[in-house]
């Protein structure tokens, strides 16, 4: 069976759906290649995420080692005063282009800088609204339907889990690990199935940014001995500042006769010849991110 690679593409700011996706449009409709891709369905509040200074160690190193500043700073400030759209399913036809070309979308969070610095003090009933209203905005911004969600920064618990169920998604991708699964929370087993992210993100390099052709080696490397590898690109990194990375990946992958595919297209590949088995879920480190992760036990 010819083995996958599963394309995730997080858009977690406005100026990453307006700058950075037409330039991972183009490279993937050179290839004839599709991905997924992750929206949050309520304004860009990315100013915001400088409070995780406060509450999260680490966080500001971590802004240093990535040089988010110069990333995100001219067009969080932009946001701040209400220059340009608010919201990311907003932000231009290239949304809606590239689902006219086959590629999929999933909900990520309402607001991502609040999912990402709150979600885990968030009452559960909260949580479900926002899920809801994330997946209802996209629909009806976007005219399409909504395949799954992925939980900003892989946090997800128990209520993230549960509104997923209740509204029937085909997946969720809230986790990090190794193969697709049945989550377990506190001894209760889910019914939608998680595809989690296998592949080290760019801002997780062990070199921090920019990427080091060690750094792309090695993904590609663990790409070749994953059983099913999932890697999440970012409108705002690999979009705008290094998209010769993700071309690298995907170069790679053409001459490995590796299929990249949306994440539904993978787990149906996982489905063909695997049963999804339950695993427990556990909040827990991941090299290189601050605070802990949900994570496949």
């Amino acid at each position: 069976m010819t083995k996958t690679l599963g394309l995730r593409i997080d858009v977690d700011t406005v100026a990453g759906a307006v700058h950075g996706l037409p330039v991972l449009s183009r490279m993937l409709r050179a290839r004839r290649l599709n991905g997924t891709l992750l929206l949050p369905g309520g304004e860009d509040r990315t100013a915001r995420a400088a409070l995780r200074i406060l509450v999260q160690p680490g966080y500001l190193a971590k802004l240093v080692k990535t040089s988010a500043f110069r990333i995100y700073g001219p067009s969080t400030l932009a946001g701040l005063f209400g220059i340009g759209p608010r919201r990311i399913i907003d932000a231009g036809p290239v949304l809606k282009d590239m689902l006219s070309a086959g590629d999929e979308v999933a909900g990520h969070g309402l607001v991502h800088t609040t999912w990402h610095n709150c979600h885990h003090r968030t009452p559960p009933g909260e949580v479900e609204r926002q899920v809801t209203t994330a997946i209802a905005n996209i629909e009806q911004v976007l005219e399409t339907r909504v395949a799954g969600f992925g939980a900003p920064g892989w946090q997800a618990g128990f209520a993230c889990f549960h509104a997923l169920d209740r509204l029937g998604l085909a997946w969720g991708s809230d986790t990090r690990g190794r193969h697709p699964f049945l989550p377990v929370l506190h001894g209760y087993r889910f019914r939608t199935p998680q595809v989690p992210t296998t592949l080290p993100t760019l801002d997780e390099l062990p070199g921090g940014l920019p990427p080091r052709k060690a750094d792309i080696v090695a993904l590609c490397q663990a790409i070749d001995q994953q059983e099913w590898p999932v890697y999440t690109a970012h409108a705002e990194l690999e979009g705008r500042f290094y998209p010769h990375v993700l071309e690298e990946l995907l170069d790679f992958c053409a001459g490995r006769r590796i299929q990249v595919v949306t994440i539904s297209g993978l787990l149906a590949r996982y489905l063909e010849t695997n049963r999804l088995e339950p695993g427990e879920v556990l909040q827990a480190p991941l090299f290189n991110r601050p605070g802990l992760v949900a994570t496949q036990a």
